[in-house]
């Protein structure tokens, strides 16, 4: 799952220092999904800058990455700070030595994960998958969907034929009719389901929150709290923006989505954003770490108490600082 796991220990992987009266870059990486849309709106409108310039001479360096497993390599190398990526791949990158923190929750959706098949399949519930070529991103949350689906129709993930795909391979293959099902996230689903191409089976509703996470060096979280809380400032201010205009911010981030301001428009109200964190999501996070276990993609276990503790502590100070109407 992680090419860059020459870099084991927490030692290896770690990036250079982040002192706080020295940094000047914060790099942060984006995926291209609505689920984090306040951030891409603030990207749009300059306001990362804006609240790092109150810290200093301090800049924003972007990059847009796949999936979370380019983002592990990313961290791994050195080459982000921060990442809006998944809680799946935030544990594998911990375990395999990443030496990273969940600072906070971006959003969940359960609607965001879907099965999907063909238009025109006869396969019209999760135990028709049996036998069947189904195709996930190891090690993803939608590959722990896709069990919880399974397990909840009396089956097993040996009872599918699976397959081991990126999102924008299980759309070409759903297109070419190369597979029988997928699971997939957004954008991929509204991409399949607008065009005709594909069909919901089922969604996440009931079996996976589809937890998004922002995720830091832990370095940089300890060095540079500022900086995180800075960072959850934007991200809700970039909330706030898109629930009073759901339509210009759809606008601003249509071409980076892939898809049109109206459908963007649509998901806003599927999608959970920046979510109070409870103790029901860091079950949610072992849930996951555990079947991670069993199919041996993580062999060191997460402390995930720890793991995910500043989480807590980021979401409140900025819930409290908007209330206090400390915004930047």
């Amino acid at each position: 799952m992680l090419t860059m796991l020459a870099c084991l220990s927490m030692s290896s992987c770690k990036p250079a220092s982040h002192d706080s009266k020295t940094l000047k870059t914060v790099r942060i990486s984006l995926q291209p999904i609505p689920t984090y849309a306040p951030m891409w709106v603030a990207r749009h409108k300059g306001w990362m800058d804006e609240a790092l310039s109150e810290l200093g001479e301090v800049t924003t360096e972007w990059s847009v990455m796949r999936d979370g497993p380019l983002q592990n390599e990313a961290f791994a190398a050195g080459v982000i700070d921060i990442a809006l990526t998944a809680d799946t791949p935030a544990l594998i990158g911990r375990s395999a030595g990443l030496d990273t923190r969940i600072v906070g929750l971006a959003a969940k959706s359960p609607q965001c994960l879907a099965i999907l098949v063909p238009r025109d399949s006869s396969i019209q519930s999760v135990n028709e998958l049996k036998g069947k070529k189904v195709a996930a991103t190891k090690g993803s949350f939608c590959h722990h969907f896709l069990a919880l689906a399974l397990s909840q129709n009396g089956m097993k993930l040996g009872e599918i034929r699976f397959l081991n795909m990126a999102g924008p391979e299980i759309n070409t293959s759903l297109q070419a009719g190369q597979i029988d099902a997928g699971v997939t996230w957004e954008p991929f689903i509204s991409q399949l389901t607008t065009s005709g191409v594909a069909r919901v089976l089922i969604d996440g509703t009931g079996l996976k929150q589809g937890h998004e996470v922002i995720v830091a060096t832990n370095q940089l979280a300890t060095d540079s709290p500022e900086v995180i809380a800075a960072v959850h400032r934007v991200y809700q201010k970039g909330l706030k923006f898109i629930q009073d205009h759901p339509e210009e911010a759809a606008e601003l981030i249509a071409d980076d989505m892939k898809l049109s301001p109206e459908l963007i428009v649509s998901l806003f109200s599927k999608i959970d954003f920046y979510p109070t964190p409870n103790a029901a999501d860091v079950d949610d996070f072992r849930a996951t770490q555990s079947f991670l276990q069993e199919l041996g993609i993580i062999r060191h276990p997460v402390d995930v108490d720890s793991f995910a503790e500043l989480m807590f502590v980021t979401d409140k100070q900025a819930k409290d600082d908007s209330v206090n109407g400390v915004m930047p």
